[in-house]
């Protein structure tokens, strides 16, 4: 498999350098990677995201390490009057989207012989990594915010993760695994080229269980991208096979206090002074996917929204009546989606679907400050 830099151009090929995870220029690698999927290519016998598996550059026979991750539930609630499908990965064995990236990762590493590994995150991404690391027999080193959410460190310690908290921004957070490495290999999602190649899965699930029908509009909360970029892989890799007439419309949502892409996406300046935000797992100041995030928002006539702390707030106590319990970041979305309610962004015979990032268990201590 070849990785491609969409910044300068360069390619790399695994084969020679499989551990590989950011271009000599400083920016992103991406799969050189797309599948042709077929219906008839479901593995109907097995009710995890690996029923899709010809769709990933990792297939089942080469998976070990698996906590039979995917499948959530597409449930209908109606919204501001509104009829919505959300996409619940907040029900994942690790209680976020994160674990559909984390296991094409963990596997791709395991398969090379890696028996430690290092990343960084604002929480989900921690207690994922931790998790499968630990079916995996790896050990893993941890890099987090000081503040992270109690519930996150707690569930990442408990699977015998070292912990390590870091003072400073999130940018720094990144800096600060990257330096410490050491005899480990670095696993961080929002570098790693083979992640979106898992959280691409979303797209085949949502698509089969609307009736093999991409929605009109997907809302996610974005942050670097991920959920966002794997929406997009998925539906493009369905449309280019045939198996849906449309792409989806992708509406990207982030928190006022923290919005760097919503800035680019928008001509607006970035230099400005992030702020922090209930919306901790979205608070990147500086993404590593900007350029290309905006690329897919304006390439499927979609948009980046920033939404206050009182809209996450309100989002957040809304979707609780609705029985949703979700981490704040996973408010951003409904309020994203509220705004363009009001704003006729969206109509009454679309179909949108809004894919919730994390369980709000994760956050009980933030949640029960804002009750």
């Amino acid at each position: 498999m070849r990785l491609l830099c969409k910044h300068c151009g360069c390619s790399y090929d695994t084969e020679k350098d499989p551990f590989i995870w950011r271009c000599a220029c400083g920016y992103s690698l991406w799969a050189d990677y797309s599948a042709t999927f077929r219906k008839s290519d479901i593995r109907r016998e097995d009710l995890s995201m690996w029923r899709y598996d010809k769709a990933y550059p990792i297939k089942k026979t080469d998976v070990s390490v698996s906590f039979g991750e995917g499948l959530s539930p597409l449930a209908s609630i109606c919204w501001m009057g509104r009829n919505l499908l959300v996409k619940m990965d907040h029900l994942m064995p690790t209680g976020s989207f994160k674990d559909r990236g984390v296991v094409i990762v963990i596997n791709y590493l395991k398969n090379l012989g890696v028996t430690a590994i290092t990343e960084d995150s604002s929480g989900n991404a921690a207690a994922s990594n931790a998790a499968y690391a630990a079916l995996a027999g790896m050990d893993c080193s941890i890099f987090v915010p000081s503040g992270t959410s109690q519930g996150k460190l707690a569930q990442t310690r408990m699977y015998g993760a070292q912990v390590h908290e870091v003072k400073g921004s999130r940018d720094m957070v990144a800096k600060a695994a990257q330096e410490n490495i050491g005899n480990s290999r670095y696993a961080g999602h929002n570098w790693h080229p083979l992640f979106v190649q898992g959280t691409k899965s979303a797209a085949y699930e949502i698509w089969e269980q609307n009736g093999f029908r991409a929605p009109d509009n997907v809302v996610c909360p974005v942050g670097n991208g991920s959920m966002l970029i794997g929406a997009y892989l998925g539906f493009k890799e369905l449309l280019n096979s045939g198996e849906v007439a449309k792409m989806p419309r992708m509406f990207g949502v982030q928190s006022a206090n923290c919005n760097t892409i919503h800035r680019v996406f928008h001509g607006l300046s970035v230099d400005y002074s992030p702020a922090p935000t209930v919306a901790e797992g979205i608070s990147l100041y500086r993404p590593v996917k900007t350029d290309e995030i905006v690329q897919i928002v304006k390439e499927t006539s979609g948009s980046v929204d920033a939404v206050s702390e009182n809209e996450i707030i309100d989002a957040l106590k809304s979707a609780g009546k609705k029985g949703l319990y979700i981490e704040p970041t996973s408010a951003v979305a409904f309020a994203g989606f509220s705004r363009l309610i009001l704003q006729n962004v969206v109509s009454e015979n679309e179909m949108t679907v809004v894919i919730v990032s994390a369980s709000g268990l994760k956050a009980t201590d933030k949640i029960l400050t804002l009750l």
